[in-house]
């Protein structure tokens, strides 16, 4: 029945409800650019609040922002066919009919997607991506991002299929395709929200513990020629993720071993306790199980097991001081003093720490050492430990 359907023309349309299509349309398309934009990074921030902050690498990133610009770009196409189709001019008896139904189909379309991303667009956000332990393990660009180009093309196919009942439509579906790309494009320029803003301040709020971890890692590389690579120190620089907290377990778990631990591990213990990583990870409760470094007796075991070796020994007095210094902070609980960096704060609340049980612990290691003549002069240099009431 192609011979009986007239084709899609500007007059069958009528000039100005076409004007008026393209114009709503653009418009809805702006706004709904600026809408996921703007809600992906109220999500975004959500997750530096409860755990480490969601950032996208820049190739996800370019490709979450052309995907959500040409969603908005094909939903607005929605709304220009849905105006389009309500011209009351018909060629055919059953041409109304049909338009009704372009039209009822096309808003359909545009509402039951905006209900789609709202709901599945929020969901991980709130419940995945702000679970601590989160770590990349639902990576959409890498394991969904033909659904990602698949989708947008649905949403612009099924709008125009009804269309193709009452019109014959050929060339405006080639023309509408550019059109939605160009808008695309364009709207990726200007609606596109630059996530630095939120990293940036995110940054900010760790921007001390960076710094100490870079200090030590290059101190590390200078003066003992270790070398830790980008992996280890992206975990380093993550307080939540599920990667961050094995490194923490392993490492304790090293101290804990019969074996001399190395080098490297003992100066990613010290960063680890200065920042107190993994410091909002525990039940509450004061049993020594809880505490997630090396225990106090496991350094002393490791600095007898140093010898000789110099370097060794001066890092694990580190590591010792660096623990006195926690408990002492949990003892002392001024987390309401006024300049306090997020980390220090944290640590000043950290009352659910064994922290009684482990000063008493500490005063005994560092008494032994004092009382043994090899080790007197490093002990001595060992901050003061808070005594339990």
């Amino acid at each position: 029945m192609r011979f009986k359907k007239k084709g899609l023309t500007i007059q069958n349309i009528g000039r100005q409800r076409f004007w008026t299509g393209i114009f709503t349309g653009f418009v809805t398309a702006t706004i709904l650019s600026l809408l996921f934009n703007y809600f992906r990074e109220f999500y975004r921030l959500q997750t530096g609040i409860s755990t480490d902050l969601l950032i996208l690498e820049d190739n996800e990133l370019l490709f979450f922002n052309f995907f959500f610009t040409s969603l908005a770009s094909v939903l607005g196409l929605s709304v220009s066919i849905w105006i389009w189709m309500s011209n009351p001019y018909h060629h055919r008896i059953y041409d109304r009919l049909y338009k009704q139904l372009s039209g009822i189909n096309a808003i359909l379309v545009f509402w039951t997607v905006l209900m789609v991303m709202a709901r599945f667009g929020s969901i991980p956000a709130n419940v995945l991506y702000g679970m601590a332990g989160y770590d990349n393990h639902f990576n959409l660009f890498e394991e969904y991002s033909l659904l990602f180009v698949l989708f947008p093309v649905m949403i612009f196919l099924q709008s125009w299929a009804s269309v193709r009942i009452v019109y014959r439509a050929g060339k405006w579906i080639l023309f509408s395709f550019v059109f939605c790309m160009l808008t695309s494009i364009f709207l990726t320029i200007t609606t596109t929200v630059n996530q630095d803003k939120i990293n940036d301040v995110y940054y900010k709020k760790y921007e001390k513990d960076y710094q100490y971890i870079n200090e030590e890692i290059a101190k590390a590389e200078a003066e003992y020629g270790l070398r830790f690579d980008g992996r280890t120190i992206s975990v380093l620089k993550k307080w939540h993720s599920e990667n961050s907290e094995k490194q923490v377990r392993s490492i304790q778990s090293s101290f804990a071993g019969g074996a001399s631990v190395s080098l490297d591990s003992i100066i990613l213990e010290k960063i680890i306790i200065r920042n107190f990583k993994e410091g909002g990870r525990h039940s509450g409760s004061s049993l020594l199980n809880e505490w997630p470094y090396a225990l106090p007796n496991d350094i002393l075991k490791q600095i007898q097991f140093s010898g000789s070796d110099e370097n060794k020994l001066k890092a694990l007095f580190e590591v010792l001081a660096e623990e006195i210094n926690l408990v002492n902070a949990s003892l002392a609980g001024d987390w309401e003093a006024t300049g306090l960096t997020d980390t220090k704060r944290r640590k000043a609340q950290a009352g659910f720490f064994p922290a009684h049980q482990m000063a008493r612990k500490l005063k005994a290691v560092k008494d032994s050492l004092l009382n043994n003549g090899r080790y007197t002069v490093f002990a001595m240099e060992l901050p003061g430990i808070e005594q339990a009431d």
